[in-house]
């Protein structure tokens, strides 16, 4: 019996041995493929971990590099459009300069000083009469009233201070002025001379020579006057080759001949003027001009007998008004 139930559970040893050696190499295979496929799983898994990484990498990669592009588009744009500005810069100031000079030789090829000669008409604003040294009230007069009118010539230069008012507007320049004339009044005498010419001629034994006051000498003299002036002469520069100016003021210096009442010859005063030029040829101008003097009180000696003036006083205001030629140098 011990026998038969031995032999039965070898049997089942061997039996199930055998089983388990048919099934080992199937589960075997399994448990390998289970393996691989968690390997598989797990390489899988990192490679999409890798790949994902990388694309990230290779994405801030280009992010950086349109960053770059970007910048270096703006740095190039920045620096074309400081180059243009530097350009444009450069050639602004070389037209500034360009101008500048074309200027300087324009004003050194022009010439703004003048020459000029002038004559016409003076008038004086009360005639010389019944002063001490010519026909007076004193020994009486014997000489045609006189009108104060009369002729002048002068000459004179402009020399040029500023072109354009000293910074404040181009449309007029300014220019220096000196100027001297001689004004002629006509002839007269001087009584008394003529009285004691009389008395000489008398006590010579000669005998008087006839005139106007019945054998009275007459001596005739010249009224005459030169005026010396200086003044700035205001000239408008808008007009092309025609020029007006005007004077504001200017000092003059008058001599007068013969000398007034107090004996006294030089009387200063104010002068004003205006006037036009225009360029005829080349630096050859033609012009217009008047001007007006006033005087001060210096020669105003005068002597009175009750209501009567017998020596007068000597005003010499007056005008002149003429033309003139003038040479630019």
């Amino acid at each position: 019996m011990k026998m038969v139930k031995k032999s039965m559970s070898m049997a089942a040893v061997v039996t199930a041995g055998a089983m388990l050696a048919s099934l080992t190499p199937q589960a075997s295979m399994a448990a390998s493929k289970k393996a691989r496929s968690a390997k598989h799983a797990r390489a899988s898994t990192s490679y999409a971990s890798e790949a994902s990484a990388t694309e990230r990498r290779l994405r801030a990669m280009e992010n950086e590099i349109d960053s770059l592009r970007a910048e270096l588009n703006r740095a190039r744009s920045e620096t074309k459009t400081q180059g243009q500005a530097a350009v444009e810069r450069v050639e602004a100031k070389q037209q500034q300069i360009e101008q500048e000079l074309a200027e300087a030789k324009e004003h050194e090829e022009t010439h703004h000083d003048l020459l000029f000669f002038r004559g016409g008409y003076a008038k004086m604003e009360h005639a010389r009469s019944n002063e001490l040294l010519l026909d007076n009230n004193i020994i009486g007069s014997t000489s045609d009233p006189k009108d104060g009118e009369g002729w002048y010539v002068g000459a004179g230069f402009d020399h040029r201070l500023t072109d354009d008012l000293w910074g404040l507007t181009d449309m007029a320049a300014v220019d220096g002025e000196v100027m001297f004339e001689y004004k002629n009044f006509g002839t007269s005498h001087n009584a008394l001379v003529d009285a004691a010419g009389t008395t000489l001629t008398s006590l010579s034994g000669l005998g008087g020579t006839p005139g106007v006051g019945g054998g009275v000498t007459v001596i005739k003299n010249q009224l005459t006057q030169f005026t010396l002036t200086a003044s700035p002469k205001i000239k408008f520069n808008n007009l092309g080759d025609f020029r007006p100016w005007i004077i504001p003021f200017g000092l003059a210096i008058h001599v007068i001949s013969p000398p007034s009442s107090g004996v006294t010859v030089l009387n200063p005063g104010l002068m004003l003027g205006t006037g036009a030029e225009y360029k005829i040829w080349k630096d050859l101008y033609a012009g217009l001009d008047f001007r007006y003097h006033f005087t001060g009180d210096d020669l105003d000696y005068r002597t009175k007998v009750g209501n009567m003036t017998v020596l007068n006083k000597t005003d010499i205001d007056g005008l002149t008004a003429g033309a003139y030629l003038g040479f630019g140098f």
